[in-house]
């Protein structure tokens, strides 16, 4: 669903993208409906890599697999007992960053802003939970 609102925002806005337009896909590394990656001889936009490398450089990006969920995960309440199958562990893991991200893009919040600088913010660092973390934040 995520990344259907995603292609939705590409085909309205292509490259002339508004200034408060900002994306940041994420997903769970067993998620067979939106992977983090995909095979070149893929077409289009297929992937988080996918739709992330599709994204105009000036629009304010983030991407991140957080290692585990499936795509139902985030149907947890928070978690998987009311969830669609399949579910391994709920939403717990999407919380953090994802809020994080709302905080910096709608309150220009210096902290939750030092989390996705490229290459060296906190999430670049999380390896025991997140992987495939990219970003153009300076």
């Amino acid at each position: 669903m995520y990344l259907d609102f995603l292609k939705l925002d590409l085909r309205v806005f292509g490259s002339v993208a508004p200034r408060f337009l900002t994306v940041s896909p994420m997903d769970g590394s067993l998620d067979p409906i939106s992977p983090p990656t995909q095979s070149p001889q893929i077409s289009g936009e297929q992937s988080i890599a996918g739709y992330y490398n599709a994204v105009p450089a000036g629009v304010a990006k983030l991407k991140g697999t957080l290692k585990g969920p499936t795509h139902n995960d985030v149907t947890g309440q928070p978690d998987c007992a009311a969830a669609q199958t399949p579910c391994l562990i709920g939403v717990f893991g999407y919380l953090g960053y994802p809020t994080a991200w709302m905080m910096y893009q709608l309150q220009g919040d210096a902290v939750a802003h030092g989390a996705f600088v490229s290459g060296t913010g906190e999430m670049f660092s999380q390896t025991l939970n997140w992987e495939h973390v990219g970003s153009n934040i300076p």
